[in-house]
């Protein structure tokens, strides 16, 4: 068992998907950590020798090595999600929840302090402000054969110039980072059965250490944690006695920039990266896929040195000793790569790897024994360049000509993405995916988890204007015309049958969060990263009036059902309602903290709001009184949504549970509390009969929206649902978040329609088009796809 603070924190927190979890996020004296960084890790650290994007007169004092060409990035490569970590991230061991009365939103930290509380023998935790963001480079096979050409180079760089004593597959090219401004993180490790060990901090103070420690009586609990040390300091780590006690490397050829406010975010919590490794043949023992048990002794992991076994007699908790192997997933990769036998008996020279790999593998749920897993899955390695293979699932398989084989065995593996608007399978793209292999396998009453049937085609169009990522989409309601919206400032109006682009609005100044359309569909309301909402001229596409008076970030923006009023919340806790004509402010009221959402009823009587503070609001729309205050809730209401009838009102909170209210007299009607996380989001379908409720639980589940009863559960390969809607006919349900693929069922039979699988990046906004026969897909990876459903469902 792991007991150095670094393995258990990086090992607990690599099943998020967010990459290699540093337990030293602050920059070193080599500065901080950029992608195109090449170096090493150490004691849960990222030691840079040298950037590979920037030119040799430009690394400064450190140097770079003999003969050093830089590596030039595609532009079209590089890509930025903000808010990726809002405020906190756990293992799957650790629960976390607000202790002071307040909360934290994926928008802002709003007060109060923070526990992480770990029952089991491991967890880990980090909270983060603000908000981090990732930056990543995308797949390249030319960044393979430069790493190819050069890993020699750089290891004698390291070793002979450097005098750094590390093997050569020790080293790293970073493809990713995910940076904040400021952190705190720490990592558990219990003894014997029972109790639960917690952590408690104050969100407003990270840097001050303000950790609280403590321990059930039953846990011979201790724990380690670190905050970001002072300004030009390396503060070190605190501890527990086993009682309670720019976007690149400056100077690099590359011009990816945006204007940056607030704190600089350099401090690097967790890293993508690839790595290579070499078959050695000294006396090695040749194995297909060998256990720890079957290798020869004379070599470790890393194909080296002997490594001794972890002792069993390690004394005290969190001792570093300088046996304990760093954890790095990346080298069972490469050993799988290495190990794998092919038809003929003979294994490859040379293996690449990268850890985004492991989340392409095992999209559905990440292994604790990940060679084990490898062991169990036996995945395909194809060859990506002479002599060095890869995983099949690698994402650098999608560019591979047909010259390119697989080497899996009798199965091609390489494969290429379907032109515009071509007919694809739905399933074409799994590798170990859920489909059951009985293609004529439908829904039945044996058959209520919805696997989905082999059988279907989808017709897709990729939409690929945008340059950042896409973050939401709207149809409107004749069908005519399609809005996207992107992080990069712009709204796409589109054709609304094919998609084609028919102008790019360029107005914002900033990330666009959500477009709607009027009920007339003759006007949209747009809203971004500001404080302001704009309503547009369709025909015209023009600004028609601008909405100003929050004095906040805009967060919800919602029609009256005549089209002449619109409702607008802000993270500044107010809610107001305006004259769509004139732009005249009619209404206003406030919440005590971030108003999260607010909207119409479909009569147009009502307007229903709900805060961070736990509370609903529900006013009178064409007066402004306030008519029932909803307080049922202990924890931040993330949306509200009226039934068709304007009776009743559904509520989400991250109490872990939905509530459906009675609009006339505020009255709780019905708890919706099955779900074991917060829920992010609840409606009612169009013809009033469920409710659906999304969580982070991963589990999406179908709710009958009189009795309460669960209909229907739909388990999801990843707990952060980003979206999920229904059709407007009631007969489908869709959901998307952090897997990239869009998942539909059938809501009456609870079957899972194939998958839809293309995108490279989690999905941030569906939505069905009128006619109920096809879907839009927004997702970071920057692009928007449309799909036709296939029949049969």
């Amino acid at each position: 068992m792991d007991t150095a603070a670094f393995n258990i924190y990086a090992k607990q927190l690599i099943s998020k998907k967010h990459g290699y979890a540093l337990w030293l996020p602050e920059p070193t004296k080599f500065g901080e950590v950029h992608i195109g960084d090449v170096g090493y890790f150490r004691d849960g650290g990222f030691y840079k020798l040298f950037n590979a994007t920037v030119p040799e007169d430009a690394q400064q004092k450190w140097g770079v090595p003999e003969g050093y060409t830089p590596f030039r990035i595609s532009e079209y490569l590089l890509n930025e999600t903000r808010n990726v970590i809002p405020v906190s991230l756990v293992s799957n061991s650790v629960t976390s929840y607000d202790v002071g009365g307040g909360v934290a939103t994926s928008l802002q930290v709003v007060g109060g302090e923070l526990k992480f509380s770990c029952k089991q023998e491991q967890g880990a935790f980090v909270f983060v402000q603000p908000a981090a963001d990732r930056r990543q480079m995308h797949p390249s096979k030319s960044l393979i054969r430069y790493i190819r050409s050069h890993i020699d180079d750089w290891y004698h760089f390291a070793t002979d110039v450097k005098d750094v004593d590390i093997s050569r597959e020790d080293i790293s090219f970073v493809s990713g980072v995910i940076k904040t401004a400021d952190w705190g993180l720490g990592a558990f490790l219990r003894q014997g059965s029972g109790g639960e060990v917690s952590f408690q901090t104050n969100l407003g103070s990270f840097a001050q250490g303000s950790f609280t420690f403590s321990r059930s009586r039953k846990a011979e609990g201790v724990a380690e944690w670190r905050t970001k040390p002072e300004e030009a300091s390396n503060s070190p780590v605190s501890s527990s006695a086993s009682v309670a006690e720019t976007l690149v490397e400056p100077g690099s050829s590359l011009t990816l920039k945006r204007t940056q406010t607030g704190p600089k975010k350099d401090q690097c919590i967790f890293l993508s990266y690839y790595k290579m490794k070499r078959r050695l043949w000294r006396n090695r023992v040749v194995k297909a896929a060998a256990g720890d048990d079957e290798r020869d002794s004379e070599f470790d992991s890393d194909g080296d040195e002997d490594i001794a076994n972890e002792s069993d007699d390690l004394e005290g908790p969190f001792e570093e000793p300088a046996t304990e192997t760093p954890f790095d997933p990346v080298n069972y990769l490469l050993d799988y790569i290495l190990d794998y036998k092919l038809e003929d008996g003979s294994q490859v020279d040379t293996a690449v790897a990268g850890i985004d790999h492991l989340y392409a593998l095992f999209d559905d749920e990440f292994p604790d024994d990940i060679p084990a897993a490898l062991e169990k899955l036996r995945p395909p390695i194809l060859f990506i360049e002479d002599g060095v293979a890869a995983l099949a699932c690698a994402e650098w398989a999608e560019e591979l000509d047909d010259n390119n084989k697989g080497i899996s065995g009798a199965d091609q593996v390489a494969r290429k993405d379907p032109p515009l608007d071509a007919s694809i399978s739905g399933d074409a793209d799994n590798f170990g995916g859920d489909h059951p292999s009985d293609p004529s396998t439908s829904a039945s009453e044996d058959n209520p988890s919805g696997k989905a049937r082999a059988a279907g085609t989808y017709q897709v169009v990729t939409l690929t204007e945008h340059t950042g990522g896409t973050t939401c989409a709207a149809w409107s309601p004749d069908g005519r015309y399609i809005l996207t919206a992107s992080e990069d400032h712009t709204i796409a109006l589109r054709d609304g049958t094919s998609g084609e682009l028919i102008q790019m609005l360029t107005e914002h100044p900033e990330c666009i969060w959500s477009v709607k359309f009027s009920p007339d569909g003759k006007k949209f309301a747009s809203i971004g990263n500001e404080a302001s909402a704009f309503i547009w001229d369709v025909e015209a596409r023009e600004i028609s009036a601008r909405l100003v008076g929050h004095t906040g970030t805009v967060d919800s923006v919602d029609f009256s059902p005549d089209g002449a009023k619109v409702v607008t919340a802000s993270v500044d806790g107010s809610v107001c309602v305006w004259d769509v004509a004139t732009g005249a402010r009619l209404h206003d009221w406030r919440h005590a903290s971030v108003a999260m959402h607010a909207t119409f009823s479909p009569n147009g009587i009502y307007v229903a709001s709900c805060s961070s503070d736990s509370q609903a609001l529900i006013h009178d729309a064409e007066t402004g009184a306030l008519l029932h205050t909803l307080t049922e809730h202990s924890g931040l209401i993330w949306t509200i949504a009226f039934d068709s009838a304007s009776e009743r009102v559904v509520t989400a909170s991250d109490d872990a549970t939905a509530i459906v209210w009675k609009v006339d007299t505020g009255e709780a009607l019905i708890f919706l509390s099955q779900h074991s996380g917060p829920v992010w989001a609840a409606s009612f379908s169009p013809n009033g009969k469920w409710v659906l409720t999304a969580s982070n639980d991963g589990t999406v589940k179908l709710w009958d929206s009189w009795t309460g009863e669960a209909a229907r559960t739909w388990e999801l390969n990843d707990p952060v649902t980003q979206c999920v809607v229904f059709s407007p006919d009631s007969k489908y349900v869709a959901a998307g978040g952090g897997d990239h693929d869009v998942l539909v069922w059938n809501a009456a039979t609870g079957e899972s329609l194939p998958r839809m699988r293309g995108h490279t990046d989690k999905i941030m906004h569906l939505v069905f088009s009128p006619t109920s026969d096809k879907i839009l897909s927004c997702s970071d990876d920057g692009t928007v796809r449309l799909w036709t459903l296939p029949e049969g469902y």
